[in-house]
């Protein structure tokens, strides 16, 4: 507030050497008392109190001391009335259909690079987790590739492959005939299992 009180005598100074060369008016023949400097409306004044429009009320004051409000009926005519859309098909042809669909593929394939570019490296997280993933699952066959290979001995192996081969084998029929195990046996001369 002071600093725009200032501010406006400052340019009230500037301005009435001004005005006088404007006038053609020597400084000596008008004596500063009486000369009265024009009020600036470009600089900023401090705004006036904003009066109000009067409330217009419907209310009416009756002589026994009571108001009586009319009640506010919506003039006629102001409405006009809707109407729903014709369910006919309109006879407008649409022109340049081709061109539309032309637009269209355009934009999709503009909407697709940009998302591209957009979430590339999103794309590349999600990928490097996706290879992440199956490079665990292949190193853990591998691991129990590794574990079975470690177990595996070679004499039991050898032992086992020995023991099949003078296994004897017990056939399911006996002179075209089907038996139980240990008839066959008997029929052998085996001992019983």
């Amino acid at each position: 507030m002071f600093a725009s009180k200032i501010f406006n005598l400052n340019v009230i100074k500037t301005v009435t050497p001004i005005i006088r060369r404007c006038l053609n008016v020597q400084s000596h023949q008008i004596p500063k008392a009486h000369f009265t400097p024009l009020a600036n409306y470009w600089i900023y004044q401090q705004n006036d109190k904003i009066k109000t429009p009067p409330t217009i009320s419907n209310s009416i004051d009756l002589p026994n001391g009571l108001t009586w409000v009319p009640p506010l009926i919506e003039p006629a005519g102001i409405l006009d009335e809707i109407i729903a859309p014709s369910t006919e098909t309109s006879e407008t042809p649409k022109e340049a259909h081709r061109m539309l669909i032309i637009r269209r593929k355009k934009m999709k394939k503009h909407k697709l690079k940009k998302l591209r570019k957009r979430m590339k490296f999103v794309y590349a997280k999600r990928r490097q987790r996706r290879e992440m993933k199956k490079e665990k699952a292949f190193q853990a066959v591998l691991i129990t590739q590794c574990k079975e290979a470690e177990k595996f001995s070679a004499e039991q192996y050898v032992e086992d492959k020995l023991n099949k081969l003078h296994e004897i084998v017990i056939p399911r029929y006996w002179k075209g005939k089907k038996y139980p195990e240990f008839i066959i046996r008997q029929k052998m001369g085996l001992p019983p299992k």
